[in-house]
């Protein structure tokens, strides 16, 4: 007889890629794909979609230090499934940090409103049909 048991990291492993599948299936549940065209009255035009996310790369919970962050690939998941195209929020504010200090200020910056400075200008949504949204989530919030 064959006993396996699971550790506490593989269970948050398995977890977290149960719910990235079910992040792609919903995402190519919509029935559009790289080359879906939509009719409009003015035409034919391609459906344009973009993944807007922040992902947290480094110290992280249960898995350790990563070089890219979970939402990171499942955004990556997300391009490949539908062609939309990517604008990662990058901040330098949190680089390095431990995951428990980092889970603290995080928490102190959200109870004061405070959001941290990011690079780049942000895309003009007005240019896409979908907008995938991503992040980490910390406390069991988003």
């Amino acid at each position: 007889m064959i006993i396996v048991r699971k550790t506490k990291r593989q269970m948050k492993l398995k977890n977290i890629l149960v719910a990235a599948i079910a992040l792609l299936m919903a995402a190519g549940c919509n029935g559009q794909s790289k080359q879906d065209v939509k009719q409009s009255k003015t035409g034919t035009t391609m459906s344009k979609a973009i993944v807007i996310f922040f992902s947290h790369a480094g110290d992280n919970y249960s898995v350790g230090n990563t070089e890219v962050g979970n939402t990171k690939i499942v955004a990556d998941y997300i391009s490949e499934l539908t062609g939309a195209e990517q604008y990662e929020i990058v901040t330098h504010k949190y680089d390095g940090m431990a995951y428990n200090a980092l889970i603290k200020l995080a928490q102190e910056e959200a109870n004061a409103g405070e959001l941290p400075p990011y690079e780049g200008k942000a895309p003009d949504l007005s240019q896409y049909d979908t907008v995938f949204i991503g992040g980490p989530v910390w406390w069991g919030t988003c």
